[in-house]
């Protein structure tokens, strides 16, 4: 006899379907959705936890674990191959949007109007809300990789990471809401 499993209403209604809407710089002057997208986006929060070691010990230890190190990163394609987009994705590169270009820049230090004040990903759920996943001081890190073939669209693969603000250390890398509604940048 096969057994179903009971769920609640509110397990069912927080099943998070279809795909994910990106913004940048989500709630300021500056915002913007990013897209299309394809395929989706992926979020990750990574961590390095450290096992404190000691004579005795007989594995694992509760209170015996430090996290050394977290990160966040959200993955993503997009379509939009305007230069002003590519120009947002791309750290090392220099765009003239009066002629219309983009070059490759100076390298070395990454100046800090290259990172996103956040990066909004919303994912819809069953009960037609959303959850909110934001990442603050955001940065494309992937290659810039952009194929061209017959009968199908170039997509630019994207894996954008928070970043920690050395002079603001008790700020979020990243947050997760349940919103009821989303606003749409102008």
């Amino acid at each position: 006899m096969i057994l179903l499993q009971k769920l609640k209403k509110e397990q069912m209604e927080n099943i998070q379907i279809d795909y994910g809407i990106v913004i940048l710089n989500y709630g300021e002057e500056d915002a913007e959705r990013l897209g299309p997208t394809k395929g989706g986006a992926e979020f990750n929060a990574t961590k390095n936890i450290r096992d404190i070691e000691f004579d005795g010990a007989m594995g694992k230890t509760k209170g015996m674990q430090v996290i050394d190190e977290m990160d966040a990163s959200l993955k993503f394609s997009i379509l939009d191959t305007s230069l002003s987009t590519l120009a947002k994705t791309m750290p090392q590169a220099d765009y003239d949007g009066v002629a219309k270009i983009i070059k490759n820049g100076a390298g070395g230090a990454i100046p800090a109007s290259k990172y996103f004040k956040n990066i909004t990903m919303f994912a819809k759920t069953m009960k037609g809300t959303y959850k909110k996943i934001t990442l603050y001081n955001a940065m494309n890190e992937s290659d810039f990789v952009l194929s061209s073939a017959p009968k199908a669209e170039g997509e630019i693969a994207l894996e954008v990471f928070a970043h920690w603000d050395p002079e603001e250390v008790e700020e979020n890398l990243y947050s997760i809401e349940d919103v009821t509604s989303i606003s749409e940048p102008a």
